[in-house]
């Protein structure tokens, strides 16, 4: 519900829906993070989608994702949906892009308020 108010702000339904195709993904190392279990590696997914917009041209844009998003598990040639601005075709929103960003930084801050509640 309100990812949909989001988009109808942001003028997001406006714009044009179409299929992507990830055409990479790849896994990123970004280093060691000490646990209690011991260090453990910190990874993220960078993936590049291509699609085509109105005019027959190919786009194509990347993204990163952590280890705890569900994109983190796409690979090449599978298919997603996003959107383009028709008068910008190489602006998108990709909606699954937005809540795997919105689901990190919840995580983030419920475990700052964690630390801040601990001291």
């Amino acid at each position: 519900m309100l990812i949909e108010i989001w988009e109808r702000l942001r003028g997001y339904d406006r714009w044009t829906e179409t299929t992507a195709i990830v055409e990479t993904s790849d896994l990123v190392n970004k280093g060691s993070q000490f646990r209690i279990s011991g260090t453990t590696p910190v990874l993220s997914s960078r993936a590049r989608i291509a699609w085509t917009d109105a005019r027959g041209r190919k786009r194509t844009a990347e993204f990163e994702v952590d280890d705890e998003s569900r994109l983190y598990q796409l690979v090449g040639a599978e298919t997603v949906t996003i959107r383009y601005n028709p008068a910008k075709p190489q602006q998108y929103y990709f909606r699954d892009l937005l809540r795997s960003r919105l689901s990190r930084l919840s995580r983030i801050a419920l475990f700052s308020l964690l630390r801040i509640d601990a001291r």
